[in-house]
């Protein structure tokens, strides 16, 4: 075999076994502006629903699961679980950027097939704004907010309050 051959073989292996960055060299560290900069602090992790402090305007579910976790790419991924009044399990999940750019969400009552379409931005320090659109239409106006403490997280949507508090699996 060429050297010049073994020697692009040798840099095309290297270079797939490289972790990417999201940002270029190019680029100055002051322009990343992913979720890791710009979700509140404290909403990543596991968030359990408080149903006596929630307000619903319809049935209360008998639980509810929510969690918030960054992907590789720099948006929020968030994943739900619900069990709902009359027993049926739902569950959901959907990734998108800080700054209003779209992302999809997959949920159970779908299967494999996009359900809706996610968009969330930042409000302040505290808010995030999400707007769910579905057949091109906006079908949900809600917002998270975590309190100063960091031990509350309110998701308000068409009048209803749902209070989650921070869930540790082994207590």
């Amino acid at each position: 075999m060429n050297s010049w051959i073994r020697t692009l073989l040798a840099g095309a292996m290297m270079a797939t076994s490289l972790s990417v960055s999201p940002v270029s060299a190019a680029e100055p560290a002051q322009s990343l502006r992913d979720a890791r900069e710009q979700a509140p602090a404290g909403i990543i992790g596991l968030w359990k629903v408080d149903l006596v402090a929630s307000t619903y305007k319809g049935a209360k579910p008998q639980a509810a699961i929510r969690s918030f976790a960054y992907t590789e790419d720099g948006k929020i991924l968030v994943s739900f679980t619900t069990l709902t009044a009359s027993g049926a399990l739902t569950s959901g999940h959907w990734a998108a950027q800080v700054d209003g750019t779209p992302g999809i969400e997959y949920h159970s009552t779908a299967g494999g097939l996009a359900y809706n379409v996610v968009s969330l931005r930042k409000v302040d320090d505290a808010t995030l704004s999400l707007t769910v659109t579905r057949h091109g239409k906006v079908d949900l106006q809600a917002t998270y907010k975590i309190s100063p403490d960091g031990k509350t997280l309110t998701y308000s949507y068409d009048g209803n309050i749902l209070i989650y508090r921070p869930w540790n699996l082994l207590s």
